[in-house]
């Protein structure tokens, strides 16, 4: 694919990033509710859940609430439920949303409403922002260039902050909660104001390497709902669309939010955080709790301290993570720390302890269908440091173990939506008891009491949650407190006690309920969250949110407060920053009529080419024109194209084509270049030329224990013919040959923290062979590496790489492709091998920023030494070509939403180049390439 611009891309990737092409299986069958207002696509068997999207989304685009215009333009939204990954997204270039079913378990982070019900109104709240952008100079640009060009306009001129920041708006003032209403969500703000942090606002909107910011949701959330408030419900349909039409051609959104709110965007958001901050009377208070602080507070950077459990009176096991660390498991003794084991790969971040046993879910991923991932169980002993996994190509979550060890609760959620409390055999992994009730929409958090009863949470029908003790014999639940939009979780049982958090109050606080007459009292009382409560052995303990991470508290139980609450605060919300409500506008999850729509077959054939985009594109010295396109189902992908070569003066046509559906990607294209003119000796040679390629790839990526993998199998053919013309058409030969290509990439590395500039561990190899099979001879393979391993420091990187090529030489027919040393002119040698050695570390994280166009977010730098060794045309050692050097990088965000790295490379040439046969020291810039989609 070729570039239309840079910034098309760059501004248009933050709403595509949850696309994966070719990722469902062909075994998943695809039906349709099909309107005029949207499509939905699902898997068959997702009926209801398919109808309740159709019917909220169709509420929405007929009562406008909350209303950024009238215009209505068809969405196709495809549900995804092979997936333990909950998300959702719309895009431009193709026009579509995709959700993706699997709940989030998180009470605190997503809340507890139906998780469908939670992405209809956010996301459908995205496809009503497209449709009404449409407007000025955007709509031009989609019209001159597509829907990629219409992105390019309304993402430059619309922030990120407001896209997400009014979704959030959206599903919280037309539901009963909504993220809006949650505290953990509310807070992030707060606990910067608490700390005494003044950040500016281009690293509130750029993030921090080093420090905790509040990502573009809640500053979005929070400046949306400010300006309902404060200036009337049109005001950002007033604003939207006179930046979506570039009524002020620089800087369009904050020339609106001038003209509509009568102050500056400066004097805008600084009002806005002071409007919250008179809501916070106790945003000055450095307690947030009662206990005393039992981690370190590391300043440099964030370190969170999660989930601890009492193994003794004086030791502790946690989870921890920083911003130089991947997550692991440690124990803290006589305060002492040490690592016991780092984490496998996960996306539920609970785990649970007991006698020795710690167990949690860990994330895995189906090699071919990126759609297709499982969560399983794995079981870890801590004396012998050994990891054991059950419930393989599972969707399990949130597990506990049972004080006899004989026993694993989990949560089974199933590609239907259904949940169930599974009760599992340790050992075996075998199902001895499946809880489950049609009231209850999910179980979460479940916790044994003894090995015939435990606790959990659960959320019903209407989103509201309450505790419930099951009994494992019977299935049967009780509740053990009353329903309510208050969100909870974390239980931990000790001494006939149930400690959990909650909202009561508006605030998460630690809880705890008496199971023998069901009375709660509030333990903690702090103007920030308090989480992953943890009572034994005479300690309750438990994490305390703030703006340096999650940090570990401690209180002895004989001193533990219990102050009682009263029914009437659990069931009431109160969320700790007024929402600004319409009063025209109403819980539309408790409204929408469930409708009914006519459901048929969806073909994966439907729209297989289907175009989107058209680009111009030019680079010295071709200009070219391409047609973009992809289907709904991300399954092919299509180019038609104009080029122009100035230098040679010619004119070429070609298509490209991908189809993902199979198991092997299959791929063709072709392209013909017209008017050829070369002048060999004194005659006029003139051709068109003919370039054909099919091919076959097997792309394989799978997560599996602490190792992200990767695979990448790749044949193809290719076929060029010389058509001769004019005059001296008889009297040239015709040109005419195939040859194979062949690759093979495997890779393997572990995850990396925020930090790390390159994983602590990891290899990868690319191994390439091109020869030609018909009428002449000529071979080429090429082998690169690369060992990556811990430097110094958690955040240095050790690079070791190495590249070997040679190529037949009767007929040079391919390209060099090899990786010479830095700072020389690249030359074309019958054989040639390569080690090089580099060694990453940053120097700085500046986090400072220009105009609201370019943040400097960390510099880092690179030393290296470069080692190339050439053969001659008749494979003889010829000349070697060392250079050691250095490299600075500068790791930036454009227009504070777009990573790019440019760099400055100082290189000492320690032999004559081969070209030039001069030595010296080089300088050259590096320019970032990655920007460019192909």
């Amino acid at each position: 694919m070729r570039l239309f611009t840079s910034f098309c891309f760059l501004l248009f990737s933050f709403l595509v990033n949850g696309q994966r092409f070719g990722g469902s299986p062909p075994s998943v069958k695809w039906n349709q509710v099909n309107t005029d207002t949207a499509r939905i696509i699902f898997p068959a068997g997702m009926d209801t859940q398919a109808q309740r999207v159709a019917s909220i989304v169709h509420y929405m685009a007929k009562q406008k609430p909350v209303s950024l215009g009238d215009r209505l333009s068809k969405i196709n939204i495809v549900l995804q439920n092979q997936t333990v990954i909950p998300n959702g997204y719309v895009s431009l270039g193709p026009f579509r949303s995709e959700f993706f079913l699997n709940p989030a378990l998180n009470n605190f982070d997503q809340g507890t409403i139906p998780w469908n019900d939670q992405l209809a109104i956010h996301e459908y709240r995205h496809v009503q922002q497209f449709n009404n952008f449409r407007t000025g100079i955007s709509r031009i640009m989609g019209t001159l260039f597509g829907q990629e060009g219409y992105a390019l306009a309304v993402n430059a001129a619309i922030p990120d902050w407001f896209y997400e920041g009014d979704a959030v708006y959206n599903e919280t003032a037309l539901s009963q909660q909504g993220r809006g209403r949650l505290p953990l969500f509310l807070n992030a703000f707060p606990s910067l104001w608490q700390a005494g942090k003044k950040y500016s606002w281009m690293k509130l909107r750029n993030g921090s390497l080093k420090d905790y910011v509040p990502d573009h949701y809640s500053l979005g959330y929070l400046l949306v709902n400010y300006g309902y408030e404060k200036y009337g419900a049109d005001f950002w349909a007033k604003v939207t669309k006179d930046a979506a039409s570039y009524k002020g051609l620089f800087y369009p959104f904050q020339h609106a939010i001038n003209k509509h709110a009568g102050v500056n965007y400066k004097t805008f958001y600084t009002d806005a955080f002071d409007f919250y901050k008179k809501q916070r009377v106790d945003s000055s208070s450095t307690s947030n709790g009662i206990g005393k602080t039992l981690t370190p507070l590391d300043e440099q950077r964030v370190t969170n301290y999660r989930f601890p459990y009492s193994i003794s009176a004086d030791s502790l096991i946690y989870l921890k993570t920083s911003y130089n660390t991947r997550s692991g498991f440690y124990i803290r003794s006589g305060g002492e720390e040490r690592l016991l084991r780092v984490r496998d790969i996960s996306t539920d971040e609970q785990f649970s302890y007991r006698n020795g046993k710690l167990v949690y879910a860990a994330y895995e991923t189906d090699p071919r269908w990126s759609w297709r991932d499982y969560s399983v169980i794995k079981v870890l002993d801590i004396a012998t440091n050994k990891q054991r996994t059950i419930g393989k190509k599972e969707k399990y979550f949130t597990p506990d173990i049972s004080p006899s060890g004989e026993r694993i609760a989990a949560i089974h959620i199933s590609t239907t939506g259904k949940s169930e409390l599974r009760i599992l055999n340790a050992q075996s992994g075998e199902v001895t008891m499946a809880i489950k009730s049609s009231d209850i929409q999910l179980f979460t958090d479940p916790k044994f009491v003894d090995d015939n009863s435990l606790v959990t949470v659960v959320r019903l029908l209407d989103g509201k949650s309450a505790l419930a003790l099951a009994d494992i014999a019977t299935g049967a639940l009780e509740r053990l407190t009353v329903p309510s939009f208050n969100v909870m979780g974390y239980p931990s049982i000790d001494g006939g006690k149930v400690y959990f958090t909650a909202s009561y109050g508006g605030n998460d606080d630690v809880y705890a309920l008496r199971l023998s007459d069901r009375k709660i009292g509030k333990i903690t009382n702090g103007p920030l969250g308090n989480y992953f409560v943890n009572a034994g052995n005479g300690k309750i303990t438990w994490s305390a949110f703030t703006a340096e991470g999650y940090q570990l508290q401690q209180v002895d139980e004989k001193d533990m407060a219990w102050t009682p609450i009263k029914e009437s605060s659990v069931e009431t919300t109160m969320p700790s920053f007024k929402v600004s409500q319409p009063d025209a506008v109403l819980d539309i999850l408790a409204i929408t009529p469930d409708r009914q729509f006519p459901v048929s077959k969806y073909s994966k054939a439907t729209g297989l080419i289907n175009f989107h985009s058209w680009r111009p594109y030019y680079e010295d010295p071709e200009f070219s024109f391409s047609l973009y396109g992809q289907n709904i189902l991300n399954t092919t992908e299509t180019e038609l194209y104009y080029l122009y070569n100035q230098n040679e003066n010619t004119h070429a046509a070609g298509f490209n084509f991908t189809y993902g559906g199979w198991f092997p990607y299959l791929s063709i294209g072709s392209q013909y270049t017209f008017n050829y003119r070369r002048l060999i000796g004194s005659r006029l040679k003139e051709w068109d030329q003919v370039d054909t390629r099919v091919g076959l790839s097997i792309p394989l990526n799978w997560i599996s224990g602490k190792m992200f993998n990767q695979l990448n199998m790749a044949s193809s053919y290719v076929f060029r013919n010389d058509i001769n013309k004019g005059v001296n058409e008889d009297l040239f030969r015709t040109i005419n040959f195939s040859y194979l290509a062949h690759s093979i990439f495997w890779s393997q590395q572990v995850q990396r923290a925020v930090q790390h500039i390159y994983p602590r561990l990891g290899y990868n190899v690319s191994l390439n062979y091109r020869h030609a099979i018909t009428k002449l001879t000529s071979w080429q393979p090429l082998v690169t590496g690369n060992i990556y391993l811990p430097g110094a420091l958690r955040s240095h990187s050790i690079q070791l790489s190495g590249a070997y090529q040679e190529t037949d030489t009767l007929n040079v027919l391919f390209a060099n492709r090899f990786p010479y040393s830095r700072g020389y002119n690249e030359a074309y040698f019958a054989r040639m091998w390569k080690l090089s050695a580099n060694y990453h570390f940053p120097i700085i994280y500046p986090d400072f920023g220009v105009a609201n166009i370019v943040f400097l977010q960390r510099v880092r730098g690179n030393v290296f030494y470069d080692f190339t060794k050439t053969y001659t045309i008749t494979k003889q050692p010829y000349v070697d070509q060392r250079s050691v050097g250095a490299e600075l990088f500068l790791d930036t965000r454009w227009w504070n939403q777009h990573p790019l790295t440019f760099g400055f490379r100082v290189s000492r040439l320690l032999d004559d180049d081969a070209v030039t046969l001069a030595r010296g020291t080089v300088f050259e810039f590096i320019l970032p390439v990655s920007i460019i989609p192909r």
